[in-house]
């Protein structure tokens, strides 16, 4: 017996054996479906053979209108499942202002774990995964993309984003002009037949991507590693370490940086970045 709530559902990203069991008594059980496309929804439902449901479409652009329609529903004592075309509602898709409105009307939320494209990602990234941000589709206006790269210049997290097919060759060329020596993880058809996890350095991706053109098919999620993820490949010798700490005693540190980092071959971002870890331990 389903509580008098509202219950966010994911749904399958592409393999339809990703539902969860839960997921699927709540979809049966639910009075009503809000869907972002109830066609598009209608298919996942005849194939867990649950006919006959009372549906609504609720996506983007009449989010705001249904609100009241839903929580009518829960209130009048129903049970209410909001489900996107695929994966976790809310994240990327429809939802946020239901749920906003519904907890501040006190209308009880029940969210269900399951499907998620950017966790699916991660996973298989052989990036990072202890901190990360996502962020959504990328910019589409070339200025706004250029500037959201050069903000991960000394990122200390994973970067997670989405981007279509029609797109990702551009955006990809985007990355490695502007985080040529980043590692990064391009996830194609994640779940379905296709499934491709490309695991590269930025630099390499665009002649990569060029190669074959069946690796620019499908949905992407593009995955950029941290700045100490880069850091982790140079290794920073003894002496290094003590002609670091010894010249910044008597010189600023980004003068000492410059110098050891033309004399040395470390990169000045990688050399400062670990010089300012070895300042912190020493003051701690």
């Amino acid at each position: 017996m389903l509580e008098n709530a509202l219950y966010i559902v994911p749904t399958p990203i592409g393999n339809l054996s990703d539902i969860t069991l839960r997921a699927v008594e709540v979809l049966k059980e639910a009075t009503l479906i809000a869907a972002e496309d109830t066609r598009h929804s209608k298919i996942l439902l005849d194939s867990l053979n649950i006919h006959g449901k009372k549906m609504l479409s609720c996506h983007d652009h009449n989010e705001q209108e249904r609100v009241q329609k839903i929580i009518d529903e829960v209130r009048n004592g129903g049970s209410v499942a909001l489900i996107s075309d695929a994966g976790t509602p809310l994240i990327n898709d429809p939802g946020y202002k239901l749920v906003t409105i519904c907890v501040k009307e006190n209308v009880m939320v029940i969210p269900l774990p399951g499907p998620c494209a950017l966790i699916t990602a991660l996973e298989g990234s052989g990036l990072p995964t202890d901190k990360f941000m996502f962020l959504g589709f990328f910019p589409v206006k070339e200025r706004e993309l250029e500037e959201s790269l050069k903000r991960l210049e000394h990122a200390d997290y994973t970067a997670v984003f989405y981007e279509s097919p029609r797109r990702i060759t551009s955006t990809v060329a985007q990355i490695a002009a502007i985080l040529p020596e980043r590692k990064i993880a391009i996830c194609r058809e994640l779940t379905k037949t296709f499934e491709s996890f490309y695991r590269l350095k930025a630099s390499e991706a665009p002649a990569f991507l060029a190669a074959s053109p069946d690796r620019i098919k499908g949905e992407f999620v593009v995955i950029i590693g941290s700045s100490e993820n880069d850091q982790q490949d140079t290794v920073i010798d003894s002496k290094l370490t003590s002609a670091l700490i010894e010249l910044t005693k008597t010189a600023p540190l980004k003068q000492v940086v410059g110098v050891l980092s033309e004399l040395c071959g470390v990169k000045k971002n990688t050399l400062y970045e670990y010089a300012l870890k070895i300042k912190n331990r020493a003051e701690e």
